[in-house]
């Protein structure tokens, strides 16, 4: 595999340079930053600075504002001449698309200039063009003329840059040589790094954004793969774009900011909400707490040296057996199934279970939690609840397992330290009609090495019908753990399906986030074939969490998919109010993409990963799209959500009610 994390098995954060934004650190050795951006009209001096300040006291510590032409880049000198009136020292960035003659000017006011390679000197009309190698040197040669001013003029100020390619605008010079592909986004990026580095210009952060967190992630996984390549060391700054809104925004977002700062990959983060931007401050934080408190230090698992056939640059699903739950099935070709763990007393389960089995995301496997001394008649709840339930055993008692072993359809058996192969072995009995599923309890001190005698055990009980998880202590990330399983499984040539468990205990945006993440990241890596967040609290929330995780790494589709873009100073409408609109109109059209973008920054590029695309085009105007195709143009804001139905409706993506 090629190298793109210090460590596949255990956090290591990849050393990188220091550079300044201000007086703000980013890289190096500083924790990892969090910023936002301002929703105000640039040219709304004091509106945009009373945003700026009210973010900074949020604990926002880089603050970007838009600077769409020349008019708004001479303004950003009166919004820093008065937030420094106010006594506050706040790194502002100016956020430049289109205009090199903008971020000429924002480069004087500014502590750091955004610019985006595909339209800084580029314009995309998706034009195909076969270009000779002789052809395009000359159209790099056209760019460095182009850029390399901007360039001098921030190392001359002293300030940063941030070269922050985004999946959705990449010029049709890249798209025609390498595709719309995370490859085509870091040769992006690197064509203009190295326009930096001619200059002898080295104060650069790096993005590589994307509204599909698996394009994301693969993207910044080999800009950084590449970066060991040239031996690069420059920061990086995190983000999904489009993330959306509400529940589905913090999941899309967690899943690929996640999965990348599990990988110790990130040094600036942003979130990006359809929402006030203030409340991006918090989820941003929950997300990078634990890495900052590494506080540099590796967390230290032993692991034996396993190679990995994954490929962390290319999606692809582990292949697996298919297994028999009941009348379910999971593992093989079918899709990720989600599983609901049950806390209540065996004769609270019915009510319960009858309950959660309407809710809109219902689950396909229960969990029942037993303890020891738990009683109860489950011979008679199981001939009612037979094909959905499975039971995890906190004790080893053989009463209560064998108890249990004459009615349930699979069994799940935690293994601790002390779990002998005696214990291991009364499964014996069961293993040719159940389920099996055999739960790893492990923390941060487990010894990787340990586990594997206890696996090869189980293997050499050739069972048919095995799965494998962990439960894993507070505060302790699973996708080590699970990367380890997988890999050893491969070594061994054995395709037993692997149950993702995530236990959060914590309030319901710590439950969210760090299911997410965990769960998040190993789906996007292909590794899991069926879902449980543990965790306390509303049991729809939960499955509506878990369908989201599958939903946002786009391994199992349960509802319409909104990639709808953050407000910014070139919102051209009210984008939260008409998001919200045209999702209570269109959130019942399973698998059908919306994209919502407020302007046509990454507009166009966006549409190509969407099936509709509603696109502000000027004050009160909207552009409608058909994948990439702007089929409608210039509509009034009042007609355009009707007008957008309809499209829908002509191509055959509408149904009632959800049916």
């Amino acid at each position: 595999m090629q190298k793109y994390c210090e460590n596949t098995f255990s956090w290591q954060r990849r050393a990188t340079r220091e550079v300044k934004v201000g007086d703000v650190g980013v890289g190096g050795k500083n924790p990892v930053r969090v910023q936002s951006m301002t929703i105000s009209d640039t040219m709304d001096t004091l509106k945009t600075v009373n945003e700026a300040v009210e973010l900074y006291q949020a604990g926002c510590e880089i603050v970007r504002i838009t600077a769409p032409s020349v008019h708004e880049a001479e303004n950003l000198k009166n919004i820093r001449y008065e937030i420094q009136k106010r006594g506050y020292k706040i790194p502002l960035v100016a956020d430049i698309h289109f205009k090199p003659e903008a971020a000429m000017i924002a480069a004087n006011y500014v502590d750091k200039v955004r610019i985006n390679p595909g339209n800084f000197a580029d314009k995309k009309r998706f034009a195909v063009l076969d270009y000779t190698d002789f052809e395009y040197q000359a159209e790099l040669e056209r760019i460095e003329k182009r850029f390399s001013p901007l360039v001098k003029r921030c190392k001359t100020n002293g300030i940063s840059m941030r070269i922050g390619t985004n999946h959705g605008s990449l010029s049709d010079r890249i798209m025609n040589r390498f595709g719309d592909t995370p490859e085509g986004m870091v040769e992006s990026a690197l064509e203009f790094v190295k326009i930096c580095e001619a200059c002898n210009y080295k104060d650069l952060i790096i993005s590589m954004k994307a509204s599909n967190p698996q394009v994301m992630i693969q993207a910044y996984r080999l800009l950084a793969a590449k970066m060991y390549e040239l031996k690069m060391d420059y920061p990086f700054h995190l983000g999904v774009t489009e993330a959306g809104d509400g529940e589905d925004g913090r999941i899309k977002s967690a899943v690929g900011i996640g999965a990348l700062l599990e990988d110790g990959i990130g040094d600036t983060i942003r979130v990006s909400l359809t929402e006030d931007s203030i409340h991006e401050i918090p989820v941003a934080y929950a997300l990078v707490e634990k890495y900052n408190n590494f506080n540099e230090k590796p967390v230290q698992n032993q692991f034996l040296e396993l190679v990995e056939t994954r490929n962390p640059f290319v999606y692809k699903k582990r292949e697996t057996l298919e297994i028999k739950n009941g009348d379910f099935y999971f593992g093989g070709k079918n899709h990720p199934t989600v599983e609901l763990q049950l806390f209540e007393e065996i004769e609270n389960l019915p009510k319960l279970i009858e309950t959660c089995k309407k809710t809109k995301f219902p689950p396909e496997f229960f969990r029942l939690f037993v303890a020891e001394n738990q009683k109860g008649n489950f011979k008679n709840f199981f001939e009612q609840n037979k094909n959905f339930a499975c039971f995890t055993l906190e004790s080893e008692s053989s009463e209560v397992f064998n108890e249990l072993g004459k009615f349930a359809t699979k069994l799940a058996f935690l293994v601790g330290n002390e779990t002998s192969e005696e214990n291991l072995l009364s499964v014996l009995p069961f293993s040719k009609s159940k389920a099996l599923e055999f739960c790893f309890k492990v923390d941060s001190k487990t010894d990787f090495s340990k586990l594997v005698p206890k696996l090869e055990t189980l293997l050499s009980f050739n069972l048919p019908n095995l799965t494998f998880s962990f439960k894993t202590a507070p505060q302790v990330s699973s996708v080590h753990f699970y990367r380890f399983l997988s890999a050893f499984l491969d070594q061994k040539k054995c395709k037993n399906p692997i149950t993702l468990v995530c236990n959060t205990f914590g309030e319901e945006e710590e439950q969210l986030l760090r299911s997410s993440v965990e769960l998040g990241s190993l789906l996007c890596d292909g590794i899991g074939d069926s879902v449980l967040v543990v965790g306390s609290g509303n049991t729809e929330r939960i499955l509506s969490i878990s369908y989201g995780i599958l939903q946002a790494t786009r391994t199992r589709i349960s509802r319409t998919d909104f990639i709808s873009c953050p407000s910014c100073g070139r919102t051209l409408f009210n984008l939260q109010t008409v998001t919200e609109k045209i999702k209570e109109r269109t959130n019942h059209l399973k698998g059908v993409k919306i994209a919502i973008m407020g302007c046509v920054v990454n507009g166009p590029g966006e549409m190509a990963d969407a099936d509709f695309g509603y696109v502000g085009s000027g004050p009160g105007k909207v552009n409608l799209f058909v994948g990439k195709e702007c089929v409608k143009t210039s509509i009034g804001e009042e007609k355009a959500l009707d007008e957008l139905v309809k499209l829908i409706k002509e191509h055959g993506k509408w149904v009632e009610d959800g049916f």
